[in-house]
C-alpha cells in the first residue's frame, strides 16, 4: 500500500518522487501479491480488489497490473471472439457462396474447418494447460483461412470428375488427384509451426506457432478422411443437378 504520509514522512522525498505516488486528484496504491501471471485465484483476487476500490472509491480509481491485464483481456477478448469468429464464417462462406454459386457447399466445407477448429482448441482443456486468451482469437481465424483451401481442392475436383463418372468412380479419382498437392501445403504449414512453437522464446508466439502446426494436422485428417464421406453423402447437393450419374 502506499506508505507515503504514513510510515515515510513527505518531507523526505523530493518533489519528482513524490509526483509518482501523489497528484491533485489521485494517490498511488501499490499492492504486492504472491499470485500467477492469471488463473481461477487471480481472476478472484483480481474482482475482490474491483468490488472494494468501487465501494472505497466508486467510479473514481485505475487499476494497472500484470493480473489486471490479463483480466481486462479476458473480459475484452471473450466478447470479441465471438464477433470475431462469426465475421470470418461470415466472410468465408459469403466467398464460397459466390465462388461456387450453391448454399449446401459453403455449409459444408466451413463446418468441416470449424470442426477441425474446434478440436485444435478442445486439446488444451483435455490437457490442462494454460494458454494465453488471444491465443484462441487468433487461431481460429488463422486456421480457417489458411486450410479451407484444402476443402475446397477436394470439392472442386470433385465436381469435375463427377461429370463424367459415378460418385464412388469420382470420388476415388479425386483422393487420387489432389492428396499429394494438400498433403504438401498442409506438411510446410504444419512443419513452419511446430518449428516456430518449439524454438521461439516468446511463448505466446510459441503457443500460436503450436496451435498454428498442430490445427494444420487436424485440418488435414478431416479434409481427406471425413470431406470425402460428406461428399459422398452429399453428393446431389454438392453436384446441385437432378439428373446426374450414379
Amino acid at each position: 500500500m502506499d506508505t507515503v504520509g504514513a510510515e515515510i514522512p513527505e518531507s523526505y522525498l523530493d518533489g519528482e518522487t513524490l509526483s509518482l505516488l501523489k497528484s491533485e486528484n489521485y494517490s498511488r496504491f501499490v499492492i504486492s501479491v504472491e499470485a500467477d501471471y492469471e488463473g481461477t485465484e487471480t481472476v478472484t483476487l483480481v474482482e475482490e480488489i474491483k468490488a472494494l476500490a468501487e465501494t472505497c472509491y466508486p467510479g473514481t480509481y485505475h487499476l494497472a497490473g500484470e493480473g489486471i491485464n490479463t483480466y481486462d483481456l479476458m473480459e475484452t477478448i471473450t466478447a470479441d471472439m465471438v464477433k470475431v469468429n462469426l465475421l470470418a464464417i461470415g466472410a468465408v462462406f459469403v466467398v464460397l457462396l459466390f465462388t461456387m454459386k450453391s448454399l449446401s457447399v459453403p455449409i459444408i466445407l466451413v463446418l468441416s474447418i470449424e470442426t477441425a477448429i474446434w478440436i485444435n482448441l478442445a486439446i488444451p482443456y483435455f490437457m490442462d494447460h494454460r494458454i494465453f486468451y488471444i491465443a484462441y482469437l487468433i487461431i481460429s481465424s488463422v486456421q480457417l483461412g489458411a486450410t479451407v483451401d484444402y476443402a475446397i481442392l477436394m470439392t472442386e475436383r470433385y465436381k469435375e470428375n463427377r461429370e463424367g463418372s459415378g460418385k464412388r468412380e469420382a470420388l476415388v479419382q479425386t483422393v487420387a488427384d489432389v492428396t499429394v498437392s494438400i498433403l504438401t501445403s498442409g506438411s510446410v504449414l504444419t512443419v513452419v509451426g511446430l518449428l516456430l512453437g518449439y524454438l521461439s522464446t516468446n511463448q505466446l508466439l510459441a503457443q500460436l506457432g503450436i496451435f498454428i502446426g498442430r490445427g494444420a494436422i487436424f485440418s488435414l485428417m478431416i479434409v481427406l478422411f471425413v470431406l470425402p464421406g460428406l461428399l459422398l453423402i452429399f453428393d446431389r447437393l454438392v453436384i446441385g443437378k437432378k439428373e446426374v450419374i450414379l
